[in-house]
Parts: structure tokens; sequence; C-alpha cells
């Protein structure tokens, strides 16, 4: 069968026109265009834990490392599977020491042997648990 008159080259027609297109503005401003799931809450996570690190003092103290300013303390995980630390995953915010950079960065990506690192982490932490558990008025265990 051959054409005698080619074929027109238009695009689809919708036989009637959509409300909103997703692709328009309009769709966007009623928040219909698509819909996101809410995060996953991680295993572990206590917000209190994380902020009554705020405001302390570095409680690792690593000779020849640490900065002894409280502008840079932050809550240094520990790194032990003991704790829950895995590949890719951090221990639960229970196992939290508020710690400088310096001594994090140390802690995280330092040289030195992985037990010298677990003695100084849980040295702070025998330290820092019962001053965390009179601000968050909690039960040490």
């Amino acid at each position: 069968m051959k054409r005698s008159k080619p074929m027109k080259r238009t695009g689809f027609k919708r036989s009637t026109p959509a409300a909103l297109s997703p692709f328009s503005g309009k769709a966007a401003l009623h928040g219909t265009t698509f819909k996101r799931k809410a995060q996953k809450k991680r295993a572990g996570h206590d917000k209190r834990m994380l902020t009554a690190c705020r405001g302390e003092r570095c409680y690792l103290r690593v000779p020849g490392v640490c900065l002894l300013t409280p502008e840079t303390v932050v809550p240094c995980h520990s790194n032990e599977q003991q704790h829950g630390k895995g590949m890719g995953i951090k221990a639960r915010d229970e196992f939290t020491v508020p710690g400088c950079f310096a001594c994090h960065a140390w802690l995280d990506h330092g040289s030195a042997p992985r037990e010298q690192k677990f003695s100084v982490w849980r040295a702070g932490y025998r330290e820092w648990q019962p001053v965390r558990a009179v601000k968050l008025s909690i039960e040490v265990v």
C-alpha cells in the first residue's frame, strides 16, 4: 500500500485539556506534582544526647592535638562495634562525648592505633556520662 499524501506531523492532542500539568508552575503551587515520603528516623537517634554536648569543654583532650576551645566542640560518636557502630552506620547517640574538632578528627581519621583511640574515647565517656546524666536528669546505668 502506497500513500499518495504524506502523514501530518502533529503531536498527540487531548480531547479535553488537563486541569493542571505536572510541569506547569501552577501544579507546584498546589503541591500535587510529586509526593515525598517522610524521612526515616535513624535507629538510636536521640537529639537530647547531641544537644547536651553543646557548650561543653572537650572531654577527649588528646595530648598534643586538643585545641581546648569550647567553640569547636561537637558530639563524637563511639567507633566501637559494641556501641552499634558498623560499616556506614554511626553508633547510637547515647554513646557520644563532647570533643573539639581536632580531637574528633584524630579519633576518626588519625593514624594512632585503634586501641589507643578506644581508650581515649572510653576515658572521656566515663568522665562525661555522670555530667550528662545530671544535665539531662537521667539515671546512670
